[in-house]
């Protein structure tokens, strides 16, 4: 176990999973039409209908 973390090799494809999973978080924030979606979620605690 103690061989597996001291691979440079899996310091690499960590780096990469992580780089890729934060592109992966950033075009799904800026998905076309979820501008309308974030709009109506952050008026949510103004509303006084509840």
């Amino acid at each position: 176990m103690k061989e597996l973390f001291a691979d440079a090799n899996m310091g690499l494809i960590g780096l990469i999973f992580f780089f890729l999973f934060f592109c992966a978080v950033l075009v799904w924030v800026m998905r076309p039409g979820s501008k309308e979606q974030y709009k109506n979620n952050s008026e949510i605690p103004l509303k006084e209908d509840e």
